[in-house]
C-alpha cells in the first residue's frame, strides 16, 4: 500500500448499520440500486457476508458483499461500493484484498473470484468468462395483456420444480448442452451448474423454466427470473439459455409470470446471448409493443474470474 493511500479498517455489517449503508449507496445506478432493500435479508444468509471499511475510525467509507458458493471455491463479489469522493485513492484495493483474506481464512478451498459488470476490465490479471446481450422494457401492467405472446407458438413452456431442475437440468447430458461454459448465472451471480449450488441458486431466483417434454425427452433450453425491487422501481431480471430465437419467445412465458408476481409496472430485464439479442429485440419491441428502457446504458453484461488461491 502507497504511504499516501490512507488505511481502513473492517468489520462486519450489523444492522443497525442500515442507515449508514443507506447514506452511503445514495445516487448509485440513479435508483436502481438494490442494497438497501436487500441488506437485513443478506445479513440472514449464512453463504454471505457484508463487509464495512472505515476510515479514520468510524467514518463508513465502503462496503463489499462476499457471497461464497461452488462448495466455498469461488468468492462472487457483490454490491462493492467506495464513497464518491475518495475514489481513485486505492481504497477499493484494500476492500477487495481484505475480503479475499476474510473468505479464505473461513474457505481454505476458496480458489477463484468472480464479478459481475457492465464495463469491460481491462486488467491483467483477471479474464472474462461470460458475455451476454441485455435488453431492457418499461412494462405497464395496465397494458400488457394487449400484447400477448403469440399463440402460434408451439413450444409449452413450464415452471421448473426444485426436483426436475436438479434431477434433469443439472444431469451431465442436459447440463453439457445448456452450459458449455460450466456456468450458470441465476440472478447476475455465476455458480458451477451443480446439485450442490441448487439452495444458493433458488434464493436468487423466484422462479426457473423450462420447455414441457415428454418423459423420454430432455429439455432444450432454461430460464429464470428474479423480482429484484430497487429504490425507485421493480425490475425482473430474466436469463436464458438458447439459441433458438423460437425457444427464445416460448420462454418469454417469464413475462406473464412477472406480471403475477409484481404488484404494479416494472422493468424487465433480458439477458441473452449476444447472438440471439437482434432477434429477441424484435419480438419484445414489434410483437409485444414493449417500451425500451433507457437503463443500463451499456448493453451487455461481463462476468470475470481471477485468482483467488493465494
Amino acid at each position: 500500500m502507497d504511504a499516501s493511500t490512507p488505511a481502513l479498517t473492517f468489520r462486519l455489517a450489523q444492522s443497525g448499520d442500515f442507515d449508514a449503508v443507506v447514506k452511503l449507496s445514495e445516487g448509485i445506478s440513479d435508483g436502481h440500486d438494490y442494497l438497501p432493500l436487500t441488506f437485513h435479508k443478506w445479513l440472514q444468509r449464512d453463504d454471505l457476508a457484508v463487509l464495512l471499511a472505515y476510515q479514520s475510525g468510524d467514518e463508513l467509507v465502503g462496503l463489499q458483499a462476499c457471497f461464497v458458493v461452488d462448495e466455498g471455491r469461488t468468492l462472487i463479489r457483490r454490491a462493492e461500493r467506495i464513497l464518491v469522493e475518495l475514489r481513485g485513492q486505492g481504497l477499493v484495493r484494500q476492500l477487495r484484498e481484505f475480503a479475499r483474506k476474510y473468505v479464505r481464512e473461513h474457505y481454505p478451498s476458496l480458489q477463484r473470484e468472480r464479478f459481475t459488470t457492465r464495463h469491460v476490465a481491462s486488467s491483467l490479471d483477471k479474464k472474462r468468462i461470460l458475455e451476454y446481450g441485455i435488453l431492457s422494457y418499461h412494462v405497464e401492467k395496465k397494458s400488457y395483456g394487449q400484447a400477448e405472446i403469440s399463440k402460434t407458438n408451439s413450444v409449452e413452456i413450464e415452471i421448473c420444480s426444485k426436483e426436475y431442475f436438479s434431477d434433469v437440468v443439472l444431469s451431465g447430458a442436459v447440463r453439457a448442452q445448456l452450459f458449455p461454459d460450466n456456468i450458470i448465472v441465476v440472478n447476475w451471480c455465476p455458480f458451477e451448474p451443480t446439485r450442490s449450488n441448487i439452495d444458493h441458486m433458488l434464493q436468487e431466483a423466484d422462479e426457473m423454466f423450462a420447455e414441457k417434454c415428454d418423459d423420454d425427452a430432455l429439455p432444450r433450453s432454461f430460464s429464470s427470473g428474479a423480482s429484484s425491487p430497487t429504490v425507485k422501481f421493480v425490475e425482473w431480471h430474466a436469463i436464458f439459455y438458447s439459441k433458438d430465437p423460437v425457444l427464445f419467445e416460448a420462454h418469454l412465458l417469464q413475462l406473464k409470470r412477472a406480471c403475477e408476481v409484481i404488484d404494479g409496472d416494472f422493468i424487465f430485464l433480458s439477458s441473452q446471448d449476444k447472438s440471439l439479442t437482434p432477434s429477441a429485440r424484435k419480438v419484445m419491441e414489434e410483437k409485444l409493443q414493449l417500451k425500451v428502457n433507457d437503463w443500463p446504458l451499456e448493453k451487455t453484461i461481463n462476468f470475470y474470474e481471477k485468482d483467488a488461491s493465494k
